[in-house]
C-alpha cells in the first residue's frame, strides 16, 4: 500500500506501515517514512498507545515509528525524545516478545538515550539474536562520545565473537570505527586477538573490515585486520 493509496490520512498511515511491516520482504515502507516525518502529538500517542497492544506487530509498529519520530536537532534528541524514553523504559521489563525487545532497545539508541546504557548492557548476552543484535546496535549511540567506557568495549568484543554474523559485524564496526578514546595500538590488539581466535568465517569478516579503513588509520591495525590466515 503506497502514500497515494492513503492519501494525507494519519490513521490511514499507521494501517498501511502495518501492512508494510508485516511483509517477509526487505521492501520499501514509505508509509512508515511517512508517519517518521510527521512529529504531531497524535503520532506520538498513537504509537506510544500501541506498545502495550496485546499483539507484537501492533507493538513493534508503535516502537518503529518512535524510533525516527521526527528529526534529530543538534544535540541528536527528537522532538518526544523525553516522552519516547519514558514510555519506552516503561515496556522493556514487561515485553515478552524478544523480536519486539530488539526495536525497542533500537528506539533508545535511535534517540541517544545514554542514560539508559546500562539497562542495554544488562541485555548483551539475551538468548535471543533479535535482541543481541539490537544492543550491538544501539551501543555507539548510547556510549559517550568523548571517551572510551570500559563496560561498553568489553560488551562490544564479547559481542564481536557471537554466533550470529550480524551481530558480530555492528560490533566489529563499533569497536574499530566507533568507540571515542582508543589508540591505534590498542585497536590492533583486539584484532589481533580476534583474527587469532577466530574462525575462517570470521578472520574473513574482519579482513573485509580492513578494507574499509583509509590511509589514515593506524598501520598495525590496518596489518592485523587485514589478515585472512586460514580462510
Amino acid at each position: 500500500m503506497g502514500i497515494d493509496e492513503v492519501g494525507a490520512d494519519t490513521d490511514g498511515l499507521f494501517v498501511g506501515a502495518l501492512d508494510e511491516i508485516g511483509r517477509e520482504d526487505d521492501g520499501p515502507v514509505p508509509c512508515l517514512v511517512a508517519l517518521h516525518g510527521r512529529p504531531t502529538r497524535h503520532v506520538f500517542e498513537r504509537a506510544a498507545s500501541l506498545l502495550g497492544h496485546e499483539e507484537p506487530a501492533q507493538r513493534e509498529l508503535g516502537a518503529r515509528v518512535l524510533r525516527e519520530l521526527g528529526a534529530h536537532d543538534e544535540e541528536g534528541r527528537r522532538p518526544f525524545t523525553a516522552e519516547t524514553v519514558e514510555v519506552v523504559l516503561a515496556e522493556i521489563p514487561s515485553e515478552p516478545d524478544a523480536w519486539v525487545l530488539g526495536w525497542l532497545i533500537s528506539v533508545l539508541g535511535y534517540h541517544n538515550a545514554h542514560e539508559t546504557l546500562d539497562l542495554v548492557l544488562g541485555h548483551q548476552a539475551h538468548a535471543a539474536q533479535p535482541v543481541r543484535f539490537a544492543v550491538a546496535a544501539a551501543l555507539p549511540c548510547l556510549a559517550d562520545p568523548e571517551r572510551a567506557q570500559d563496560r561498553v568495549v568489553e560488551a562490544l568484543l564479547r559481542l564481536a565473537e557471537d554466533d550470529d554474523d550480524s551481530v558480530r559485524w555492528y560490533a566489529l564496526y563499533a569497536l574499530f570505527h566507533e568507540v571515542a578514546g582508543v589508540t591505534g595500538e590498542r585497536k590492533a590488539a583486539w584484532a589481533t586477538d580476534l583474527v587469532g581466535r577466530g574462525d575462517a568465517q570470521r578472520r574473513a569478516q574482519l579482513h573485509h573490515l580492513g578494507t574499509t579503513f583509509g590511509d589514515g588509520a593506524d598501520s598495525g591495525l590496518r596489518e592485523a585486520l587485514g589478515r585472512e590466515r586460514g580462510v
